[in-house]
């Protein structure tokens, strides 16, 4: 059985999480839905593509890193509501 709209947003949310947490990497994540034809997931896709460096002297500073991680947060948001 397919899985439903909603369910596959609920588990791209849930997964995001878990690669915010550092428990799953955002290949893993762009992996796992490749073939899922949703525009919050597409974008949350592209935003993993794209993390920007951080934890090193070549980063793009820490508030780079903190907007990444509100625009992930934010789509995770959207995609649970």
């Amino acid at each position: 059985m397919a899985d439903t709209v909603v369910e596959i947003r609920r588990r791209a949310a849930e997964r995001a999480r878990a690669v915010l947490e550092g428990t799953l990497t955002g290949r893993e994540f762009c992996e796992e839905f490749a073939d899922v034809d949703d525009r919050a997931v597409a974008e949350l896709i592209d935003l993993l593509e794209h993390e920007p460096p951080h934890g090193s002297v070549f980063d793009g500073g820490a508030d780079a890193w903190r907007n990444y991680q509100a625009d992930v947060r934010d789509i995770i948001n959207a995609l649970e509501s």
